[in-house]
């Protein structure tokens, strides 16, 4: 005080004007030097300029300062607080420093205090943000890591389908998506078909399909590998390859890593990249959950919320730790009812809706010490069909194209048989050591299997080679080994070496039912009345072994690479090919046949600054053909499995991705460009009789992906995302002509934006565009072109009751359009042109204690 009386005494004798600033009087910033030095005993220490870098883990607060400043530092509930004592702050824009700069960060705050201090405050969302503090002649940073940033389980993003190791994003050179619990419950409120999530979510995954078809959606224009927990789901029979993502409800699914593009670091499969599912972990402490759900269609027609499109959902789960054990157990069920279009008009069942699924998951595991852990994991999907609503043949009559109308069909009776539904259980056993001898050792084990009953459908108005009312079981064993260890060879060297091997047995049976009964009025009686081995019953089996060298060269540079030797084996005994006509079919020998190859891959990661990073990356993807269809529909002149023939050769994709990635503490972008290509393309086209053929020709594809995400402040969220892909394939004389639109998806742009309040009301609207695509129809490879649509979804929830009350609407402006997969089948046949579900509301309930 008596400083500061002195100050005010010499000032007004000087003529010097004075400030007041948070009750203390000085000088301007100029005048009040000339007073000091009449001063000896009054050294203030000037603040001015404040300024706020982003950094990777946060933000730096820099104080530009007249000397050096020794502040104290501590915590006041989600504060940091910093004061600096004998300073000013006088900076030429006002008294006081305010912002909201980060994500995880609610405020920075640099202020005058009485008695000669500066407090810079720091506030935290959730909890106090930590920071480092590094003194200067005339500055003062604080480095500052938010609280959200700084516990061990979120201190980077990892990635373990990359590299199958532990790894930060932004040293991955590859594109990479990773979408993480919460943004899937968020998602789950509009649906719970993890397939339709994804095409939402994931650049160069095709737009969603809200059904289940032969093709389902294309990845970069090629197949996904699907993995859960590392177990994999995506058979060598791919002919219900859309139903791998329709294996695990939401509700078990802890977070989701994609890597885009060709990879064999899995093995088999995973041309168009891989999708690996990690299933829910234990909590700390006991935890119990439960959600409930119901949706209807409200929209279409005359009619607001229609009765026969009610459907509910309800999900139960405990978890927790017990001294060195932990455990998890989580119960879901959803039930959809009938889906309606924008029109109101009720819609064919497309293998979703009148559906009733349960997922049961459970882990228990045990750690025996810090270092090592042993895990067993058992997940059980049971999805049954119960529609009773066919797509109406009468639409295949009339000239020009007709939409597909829903025909109602008695109850069904199933006689001989099991009811039409989706089975695939997982189990796996995981042991992994932290420290042999230096290296980090995972082992795996594990037992798949997937069993599929279709429904029974009636095939005769499609000509006359087909199966006539029939339906087809569909039966996948796996059984596998994974074996990886982590060799660190020194600070920035490690090595990564293992050796996979999975051994699978697949058949496919048509049943056959009694055609007069079925007829008979009034009934729909599916009698099995006999059973055709459609495809013989074949064992494949593959053995990989692989080595990566992961270099981290300095904060710059980083490197990866490494080589995959892949062996397959096949082993069928003779057969004769189903014809479904009564000419007799090809008599084929059967026998083994084994395939091997060395892929390799080499990628690098260049950071230009703390914020920007660009990559480089070769990869190569290696996979078998699909012998489930070969040996069903073979070509002309394929008499013995051991022919060296071009559609018995293993497909090898090479494909070169360039990028560029930036992280800001309020700005997210990507930037990629890939072209991949193989001398053996498979392309895949079907028939209005629904019985696709396979070709093997040189395909080019290539496209650009992108995202931007932007957090302004403020609760505020903004971003879009855009995947275009083309691609071409060589025809018989020597020509490339574009690919057909179910490899090649049209241009998908997404967009949202989103809201949260202080008191945790959240909101987002999404945006899907889906563009046109006519090259393939003016090459003549498409039966018709697609024509482009754009929705919008709105996601709502509230925090009520200790819980969270949520709303969704689908197709919120109630448009009508046909998705495109489904614009491309149309082609083929009236019957699949299905239009897409018209607003579709959804509300719903959680509570965690």
């Amino acid at each position: 005080m008596w400083q500061q009386t002195k100050l005010l005494m010499i000032a007004c004798l000087a003529g010097l004007p004075l400030v007041l600033v948070n009750s203390v009087w000085v000088a301007t910033a100029s005048e009040l030097q000339q007073v000091q030095a009449q001063i000896p005993n009054l050294r203030l220490i000037q603040v001015t300029g404040v300024q706020l870098n982003p950094t990777t883990q946060g933000i730096e607060v820099v104080l530009e300062t007249t000397a050096a400043l020794n502040p104290e530092t501590f915590v006041e509930e989600n504060t940091l607080i910093a004061d600096i004592p004998n300073a000013v702050l006088l900076l030429p824009e006002g008294e006081e420093f305010q912002a909201t700069p980060a994500a995880g960060i609610a405020s920075v705050s640099v202020t005058n205090l009485e008695g000669n201090y500066v407090r810079v405050a720091i506030t935290g969302v959730d909890a106090p943000p930590t920071a480092e503090v590094t003194t200067a002649a005339q500055r003062l940073v604080l480095s500052v890591t938010p609280a959200t940033l700084a516990t061990e389980d979120e201190a980077i993003e990892i990635v373990v389908t990359a590299t199958r190791t532990e790894e930060q994003v932004e040293n991955v050179p590859r594109s990479v998506t990773v979408i993480e619990r919460e943004e899937i419950q968020q998602q789950a409120t509009v649906s719970r078909n993890l397939q339709d999530i994804l095409g939402n979510l994931v650049p160069g995954f095709g737009p969603p399909t809200q059904g289940v078809n032969l093709f389902g959606q294309s990845f970069r224009g090629r197949a996904p590998q699907v993995l859960i927990d590392g177990v994999p789901i995506r058979s060598n029979l791919s002919t219900v390859q859309a139903r791998d993502l329709r294996t695990i409800d939401p509700a078990a699914v802890e977070r989701v890593e994609v890597v885009r593009g060709s990879s064999a670091i899995y093995g088999d499969g995973g041309t168009g990249g891989v999708i690996n599912i990690i299933t829910r972990q234990p909590s700390e402490e006991f935890t119990s959950t439960v959600e409930l759900g119901v949706t209807a269609a409200a929209g279409g027609g005359d009619s607001f919320l229609l009765g026969e499109s009610f459907g509910n959902y309800l999900e139960y789960g405990i978890s927790g730790t017990e001294g060195n054990s932990n455990y998890l157990l989580s119960l879901s069920r959803n039930q959809n009812r009938g889906f309606f279009s924008a029109e109101g008009d009720r819609l064919p069942s497309i293998g979703v809706d009148e559906t009733e699924t349960l997922n049961v998951l459970g882990k228990f595991g045990v750690n025996f010490n810090d270092e090592q852990r042993l895990q067993v994991t058992f997940d059980h999907y049971d999805d049954r069909d119960n529609s009773n609503y066919i797509s109406d043949p009468i639409v295949l009559d009339p000239p020009g194209t007709q939409t597909a109308r829903a025909l109602r069909q008695p109850d069904p009776d199933y006689i001989g048989r099991s009811e039409p539904r989706n089975l695939n259980t997982v189990l796996s056993l995981n042991y992994s050591h932290d420290n042999v001898f230096g290296s980090r050792v995972q082992a795996q084990a594990y037992y798949r299997n997937n069993r599929y009953l279709s429904s029974g459908s009636d095939f005769r108005p499609f000509g006359d080679t087909n199966p006539g009312v029939s339906a087809q079981e569909n039966e996948k064993e796996q059984f596998g080994t994974r074996l990886q260890i982590e060799t660190p060879l020194s600070e920035t060297l490690s090595l990564l070496w293992g050796a996979d091997y999975a051994d699978e047995n697949v058949s496919i049976v048509i049943e056959g039912f009694d055609e007069a009964e079925f007829d008979s009025s009034g009934s729909r009686i599916f009698r099995k009345v006999d059973e055709f081995i459609w495809v013989p019953n074949y064992n494949f089996n593959s053995l990989g072994l692989f080595a990566q060298l992961q270099w981290n060269l300095n904060e710059t540079w980083s490197f990866n690479g490494g080589l995959r030797y892949e062996r397959f084996g096949l082993n069928v005994d003779d057969y004769t090919v189903l014809t479904f006509t009564e000419d007799p079919g090809q008599a084929i020998e059967g026998g083994n046949v084994n395939f091997d190859d060395v892929v390799f891959n080499l990628g690098a990661v260049y950071n230009v600054t703390n914020q920007i990073s660009l990559f480089a990356n070769f990869a190569q993807g290696f996979s078998a053909p699909d012998f489930g269809r070969l040996l069903r529909n073979p070509p002309d002149g394929f008499t013995s499995l051991e022919q060296d023939l071009d559609v018995t050769r293993p497909q090898q994709i090479n494909n070169y991705e360039l990028g560029i990635r930036g992280n800001w503490s309020n700005i997210q972008l990507s930037l990629a460009g890939f072209y991949s290509e193989s001398d053996l393309g498979v392309t895949v086209t079907p028939s209005a009789g629904r019985l696709a053929t396979v070709s093997r020709e040189p395909q080019n594809i290539y496209g650009l992906e992108a995202t931007l995400d932007w957090q302004p402040g403020a609760g505020w969220g903004l971003g879009s995302g855009l995947s275009w892909v083309e691609g071409e394939a060589e025809n018989e004389d020597g020509k490339y002509i574009a690919l057909n639109s179910g490899i090649i998806q049209p241009l998908k742009l997404t967009a949202y934006v989103e809201h949260e309040t202080d008191f945790g009301w959240r909101n987002r609207l999404q945006a899907l565009y889906v563009g046109d695509r006519d090259r393939a129809f003016e090459a003549g490879v498409d039966p018709v072109a697609l024509g482009n649509y754009i929705t919008l979804d709105l996601i709502s929830s509230i925090p009520l009751a200790g819980g969270r009350l949520s709303l969704s609407v689908e197709n919120l402006l109630n448009e009508q359009y046909v998705p495109a997969i489904w614009q491309y089948f149309a082609g083929f046949a009236d019957t699949d042109n299905i239009p897409a579900r018209g607003r579709t509301i959804r509300l719903g309930y959680s509570i965690e204690w």
